[in-house]
């Protein structure tokens, strides 16, 4: 194999054009993407662009050596002879190139200083070989140092130097963990050992679960995974969750690579039966699609929740609004036979009862609330973001001391730590901030907040009484918002992947079909999807489940998911497979007839709305959806009789005037049209409202009015002269069939045109 001479290999390193962030994460995914496709030629000459930015030579060393093995792989393939441990070799390759892939982008993200936090790499590089020796021992020592420190906190000597000594040791083993790209024996030994021993408290090895999970996601190795496998089974509670997220996490963000670590499969396999796993991965499942659903939470909260808890009055007259009779959205209403899986918003109309449900189901309702609290020097730490709360912590402590009368800050303190409706995080924005506030404030900021806590409280606890899963379930909803917290708000969250912004298709995922096999879960994931209008996934998953077994109620959601897509002609083949079953109610004939008018099969349209009339005769939207297929067939003087019926029931809704002004037009009954037209615009004329006005009084041969109304029309439309022509020319022919003269219309449209 040829070599660079040295002084050449400097000349070049030396000149090598600066790299940023994004180019070198689209550059590493590059080599991810063409190992995936089997392009393991062009994976390598990826990997090559970019050793050649990385100041550690074996690197480059490892990539000439894959590719050699490469070569006498192809070579002894086709000039050989087959080589029946080909396939194996070639999957050692493929994880190889992966792994070396980690290694490079580490390198140059360090070389480039690409990362704000680089020199604390470089210091647990430094530390690390320190602690070589006496890694071994540490677990011991900071087992040592709680012990002590629970011993001289009995007798109040020396509390302080010793509780901050260990705190210190525990800080500088998270950031070793954190930021190590792969385990040696002495971290593997530590780590078991913190795991295993008892004397360090399970929110301090929740921050190690924590260290651990971040650890993974930034560079994969097998050995982190193990050990949090190992958490996970050991069972200590608060910790097992945890280590469980950590799993989910790492395991889903680097699910491209575990075909090609069959021991971490077996070890998911072993896994599946323990702890009801199946059970435990939906709930994480469903609760981090709910943590992807945060940024809409939150916006409904500022834009439609708070304003309505602010104005406080009755909503009645909107709960009984019809005048959209003829807007789409009532017809494309949800069925109400459907069983909801996921109910979020019981009721639209009391926000506050709806927000309660919004935190009660886990959606995170206080991100935005405590999204500028997150500036305490606390949080500069970053162990910080994943520390449980516990009321022996100092900050806490400091945060609510000072508080005078009968307030008890310790009960207050573990019924905060004991609450599932705020994340960790988001409890100690809530104490450090307190610690600012002016005392007359903070008393009644503490006494409102007890009396909350007290009572939710009260609630969380008799429903674990009943269902220790509820128990697990909050543990995972706080985790996940605390990692949501750390992904979306740190300073550094530019310089991270965020494992919350990657494209959510765990059904399809090598862990799924390890673990699942309850195929209710994958219903349930469904319906997730399509009650948060995620249809395009729905669709993915109820597709798969019919083709296992049919169900008459899948098919209607998946015609409702196409419906909502625009998709009308799928959405027609859905709903007439859920009819084979039967399904003779009005929800879904309304919907056949409503998708037939759309793809323009009006006369199917008329059968079903009018089989929908026999059995609603009622139903006013039936009579309006008749009258708007008579039309689409130019059967106007039907379709206004369906309108007039509307309008009998409904006299001042203006929405319906609107079409009967239009087919009293075309029908050239110009006097109950201008009528109807002007009625319509004393409401809220719109552009088209003037057009049509004067089209009827041009008929009527008023045309100086009609030309007011046309420039009205054009102001309406901003000026508009494309659409105000495209128009004028398209109404054209009920035009000429009232005696307008084919040569007036363009005159009139430049006329128009001029005098604006």
């Amino acid at each position: 194999m040829s070599r660079i001479p040295r002084f050449l290999f400097w000349v070049n390193f030396c000149n090598m054009p600066f790299m940023t962030y994004s180019e070198l994460t689209d550059k590493s995914q590059q080599v991810v993407q063409f190992v995936e496709e089997n392009r393991i030629h062009e994976a390598m000459d990826a990997l090559g662009s970019l050793a050649a930015y990385c100041t550690n030579r074996d690197l480059s060393l490892q990539l000439e050596k894959h590719r050699d093995t490469y070569r006498s792989m192809l070579t002894y393939s086709f000039e050989l002879g087959d080589d029946p441990e080909k396939e194996q070799v070639y999957k050692r390759l493929m994880r190889s190139i992966l792994e070396l892939n980690d290694d490079i982008r580490e390198d140059v993200l360090v070389k480039e200083n690409l990362i704000s936090y680089y020199h604390l790499k470089k210091e647990v590089e430094d530390m690390r070989y320190r602690m070589v020796a006496s890694s071994s021992d540490l677990a011991e020592s900071l087992a040592f140092k709680k012990e002590v420190e629970y011993i001289l906190s009995e007798s109040g000597t020396e509390e302080e130097v010793q509780s901050q000594d260990y705190r210190k040791s525990l800080l500088n083993v998270f950031r070793m963990v954190w930021l190590t790209d792969k385990f040696r024996d002495a971290e593997i030994q530590m780590l078991g050992k913190i795991c295993h021993t008892k004397m360090i408290p399970w929110y301090d090895k929740s921050i190690m679960v924590s260290a651990l999970t971040l650890s993974l996601l930034r560079h994969f190795d097998v050995e982190k995974v193990n050990l949090l496998f190992d958490f996970f089974e050991e069972g200590e509670m608060n910790v097992w969750q945890r280590a469980l997220i950590g799993l989910f996490l790492g395991l889903y963000y680097h699910d491209y690579r575990l075909t090609y670590y069959p021991e971490i499969l077996n070890r998911l396999e072993a896994a599946r039966d323990s702890k009801k796993l199946e059970k435990n991965i939906e709930a994480i499942v469903i609760q981090f699609l709910k943590a992807l659903e945060t940024e809409k939470v939150t916006k409904k909260i500022r834009e439609e929740i708070l304003p309505e808890m602010m104005k406080m009055k009755s909503t009645l007259e909107e709960k009984l609004d019809l005048e959209d009779i003829l807007s789409s959205k009532n017809l494309e209403d949800e069925n109400p036979d459907w069983e909801t899986v996921f109910e979020d918003t019981p009721d639209l109309y009391n926000k506050i009862e709806e927000f309660s449900n919004l935190q009660m189901q886990g959606s995170d309702v206080f991100l935005s609330a405590f999204a500028m609290l997150k500036r305490f020097p606390f949080f500069n730490e970053i162990s910080n973001w994943f520390l449980p709360f516990h009321k022996d912590n100092e900050e806490v402590k400091e945060g609510l001391g000072g508080q005078g009368g009968e307030f008890d800050v310790d009960t207050f303190a573990e019924g905060l730590e004991r609450s599932s409706f705020l994340c960790n995080s988001d409890k100690y924005s809530f104490c450090l901030n307190v610690r600012h506030m002016p005392d007359m404030q903070k008393s009644m900021m503490m006494e409102l907040f007890n009396m909350e806590l007290k009572a939710m409280n009260e609630i969380s606890e008799n429903d674990e009484m009943l269902d220790d899963s509820l128990r697990d379930k909050a543990i995972y909803t706080q985790y996940l918002q605390d990692l949501y917290r750390f992904f979306k708000l740190h300073p550094w969250k530019n310089e991270m992947d965020d494992v919350f912004g990657i494209d959510f298709d765990f059904e399809h995922s090598n862990m799924f079909n390890v673990l699942m096999r309850d195929r209710s879960i994958l219903r349930n994931i469904g319906e997730f999807y399509f009650e948060k209008d995620h249809f395009e996934k729905a669709i993915r998953i109820f597709e798969q489940l019919y083709q296992e077994e049919e169900d008459a109620e899948l098919f209607e959601k998946t015609g409702f998911a196409y419906q909502k897509l625009g998709d009308f002609q799928k959405a027609l083949e859905q709903y007439r497979k859920a009819e084979l079953f039967g399904r003779d109610k009005p929800w879904l004939i309304k919907k056949i007839a409503f998708c037939s008018r759309k793809t323009g099969d009006t006369e199917n349209a008329i059968k079903y709305y009018q089989s929908a009339e026999k059995l609603e005769p009622e139903n006013l939207l039936i009579q309006s959806n008749l009258g708007h297929t008579m039309m689409d067939r130019e059967d106007f003087e039907a379709a206004l009789n369906y309108y007039f019926k509307v309008e009998y029931h409904q006299p001042d809704n203006h929405k319906v005037q609107r079409p009967i002004a239009w087919c009293s037009f075309v029908l050239g009954k110009f006097d109950q049209a201008e009528k109807y037209f002007r009625k319509v615009i004393e409401k809220e004329g719109n552009r088209n409202d003037f057009m049509n006005l004067g089209h009827v009084l041009w008929c009527l041969g008023n045309r100086k009015e009609a030309i007011e109304n046309y420039r009205k029309s054009l102001e309406k439309s901003n000026r508009d002269f494309e659409w105000f022509s495209s128009v004028m020319q398209e109404d054209s022919s009920h035009l000429l069939k009232h005696q307008i003269k084919d040569l007036d219309v363009p005159l009139m449209i430049d006329y128009i045109r001029m005098s604006v």
